[in-house]
């Protein structure tokens, strides 16, 4: 018996240790230090799941993410945006877009003054209004969240960020099931006309609450905030649940599937749709996977995705579509944090320079919008 938990010890000891390096080294799926040496960022202080688009923050709220490679606080203005004050009305006569997306948009792991909205209301002089939101946002999401929040306020034109790497899985019910199956997010499902529908977990119920320890029992919730084995039974987890392709080596600009692809432009096409005459730009994201892909030959030219968002924006005046691709630098690492999946500064000030030519370009070229009804 002595020697079953002596054994048992040495196990739990060389297992915390190899935790413990792997996730200095950043080599697990989840990095996070737990909450004995760092506060552990659980988004919970300003975040939210009570939107029809499920993730999004709560008005005037605010939280500190403090990783090991940036110490950032993020702070959310009135409606819940990671943004100064908003207004329905323009009455300053600038040029407004409204910017779409995930957790590039909202500008994770960098403070507002670096992140590619803020950037580029500098270098145009013109607002943007940013309507990103990280937690897992896909584009059933932007579109819902186009439709029901952002296009109340007066603008000219979207810029949409398309991330390939999560957006063509982040809405993807099959997939998400059996994980965080209580979480309040929209999902899409094929109708027999070809179209989708959206629809919600019959278990997801609206909360103002956000994080994975809310729904956690004591023992998960004791490893997560003492030990780093934590990190390595998260990441043996995450890869043995998930669909085969989301894991390191998964490129969304080749991997997704077709039905992934085809609900995906489906909802970039409603997004469109809803902004009528004004101009939308598409920006498509690569991820280091991508990227590597594509410069070690691999062509994505031909991808199911690629040719709908050209074909769109050859068919349609007011559609631009930018490949950031196209755009990278030879060292294109220096553009991500060091221990994250997410742009720096510089990724980020990259973005907005790509973009502002596409703006710089158009400028003069806008109608003006049907005026619009704005909410009580």
């Amino acid at each position: 018996m002595k020697n079953a938990v002596l054994a048992v010890l040495v196990s739990l000891i060389t297992l915390e240790v190899f935790s413990f390096a792997a996730t200095e080294a950043n080599l697990l799926m989840f990095n996070d230090f737990p909450s004995i040496y760092r506060q552990r960022y659980s988004g919970e202080d300003w975040r939210t799941q009570r939107d029809p688009w499920g993730a999004w923050h709560k008005a005037n709220a605010s939280d500190r993410h403090n990783s090991r490679c940036f110490d950032v606080r993020y702070r959310s203005n009135e409606v819940g945006a990671r943004d100064t004050p908003f207004e329905q009305a323009k009455h300053d006569g600038k040029i407004r877009y409204v910017l779409i997306g995930d957790s590039f948009a909202e500008g994770f792991g960098v403070e507002f003054e670096d992140t590619a909205q803020a950037q580029l209301e500098k270098l145009l002089n013109i607002n943007i209004y940013n309507f990103g939101s990280d937690g897992y946002f896909g584009p059933v999401q932007y579109y819902l969240m186009y439709k029901n929040l952002a296009s109340q306020f007066q603008h000219d034109g979207v810029i949409l960020f398309f991330l390939p790497a999560n957006d063509f899985t982040d809405n993807d019910y099959s997939l998400w099931k059996d994980y965080h199956p209580t979480w309040y997010r929209p999902y899409y499902k094929r109708t027999g006309n070809g179209q989708y529908d959206i629809f919600y977990p019959a278990q997801a119920v609206p909360t103002e609450n956000y994080g994975d320890e809310a729904e956690l029992g004591i023992f998960k919730r004791f490893l997560i905030r003492y030990t780093f084995t934590a990190n390595t039974l998260r990441t043996i987890k995450y890869l043995a649940t998930r669909n085969p392709l989301d894991k390191p080596g998964y490129s969304g600009y080749f991997d997704a599937s077709q039905e992934q692809q085809q609900a995906a432009i489906y909802f970039i096409e409603q997004i469109v749709k809803e902004a009528a005459s004004r101009r939308v730009i598409i920006f498509v994201i690569p991820h280091r996977e991508d990227m590597a892909r594509i410069r070690a030959g691999n062509s994505y030219k031909n991808q199911y995705w690629l040719t709908k968002l050209h074909s769109l924006a050859s068919t349609n005046s007011k559609v631009e579509l930018i490949d950031m691709v196209d755009h990278m630098p030879d060292d294109y690492a220096k553009l991500f944090l060091t221990c994250d999946s997410h742009w720096n500064a510089l990724g980020n000030l990259d973005a907005a320079k790509i973009i502002s030519e596409k703006v710089r370009s158009l400028m003069g070229q806008f109608d003006t919008p049907t005026p619009m009804k704005l909410s009580h």
